[in-house]
């Protein structure tokens, strides 16, 4: 059991790509894809939580964050470089906050409409929704597994997503809903960052947790 904390995580590479064949693009440079809509993969051999994740947030939409140490993005950035037809770079200077601890779901409960203790973190979701009124970017995932206990709970499942709306697919399964504890990496826009981190932090304060991180 731990102490509901925010912390405003360290700087990482980070790249957004859209268009027709993005995907097609992206499984050539050898990243592996999460196969639907609205789910992350971590694209890496070893599946460590510290691995380049992907996330699907469309058909044809992506979101990468490379690890603390990682070299993915740096590895195919000369390809992207040479404007590859039908795929298109996204800015993302996101900041980016990881929440975790005992009363995380009381917190996320008061700035969010979305039922995070209620999504199946086998179908390992990614959530796109307002928190405190900003546009967040939102993957949950299991504490102190190699990326993610909920990861290794037969992935392959598939065992419904969760789309823009929040909306729960398949939540019968007694895996998806365990009492493990969750932590949620959480993005949003720069220009929001400050803003959201000071109210998300008042919140997890009030709550009796803390904020740290706050200075970089």
């Amino acid at each position: 059991m731990s102490v509901v904390s925010l912390e405003l995580r360290e700087k990482r590479d980070r790249l957004g790509l859209k268009g027709p064949r993005a995907a097609e693009w992206l499984t050539a440079q050898g990243v592996e894809l999460p196969m639907t809509p609205n789910t992350w993969t971590h694209s890496e051999a070893t599946g460590a939580a510290d691995a380049l994740l992907v996330a699907r947030l469309g058909s044809a939409e992506f979101f990468l964050e490379d690890g603390t140490a990682g070299t993915a993005l740096e590895r195919i950035s000369p390809s992207l470089d040479r404007n590859p037809p039908g795929v298109y770079p996204v800015l993302r200077e996101d900041w980016a906050f990881r929440l975790g601890g005992d009363q995380v779901h009381d917190v996320l409960a008061q700035v969010c409409n979305v039922n995070f203790a209620a999504l199946p973190l086998a179908s390992r979701p990614v959530i796109m929704t307002l928190m405190i009124g900003v546009a967040v970017l939102v993957v949950p995932q299991s504490v102190g597994a190699r990326g993610g206990a909920a990861e290794q709970i037969g992935a392959a499942k598939n065992i419904g997503t969760v789309g823009n709306t929040g909306t729960v697919g398949n939540t019968g399964n007694a895996e998806n809903t365990g009492a493990a504890e969750r932590q949620y990496r959480i993005w949003c826009d720069p220009t929001f960052g400050p803003y959201l981190g000071e109210s998300l932090g008042a919140v997890v304060i009030e709550c009796g947790g803390r904020y740290t991180g706050v200075s970089g």
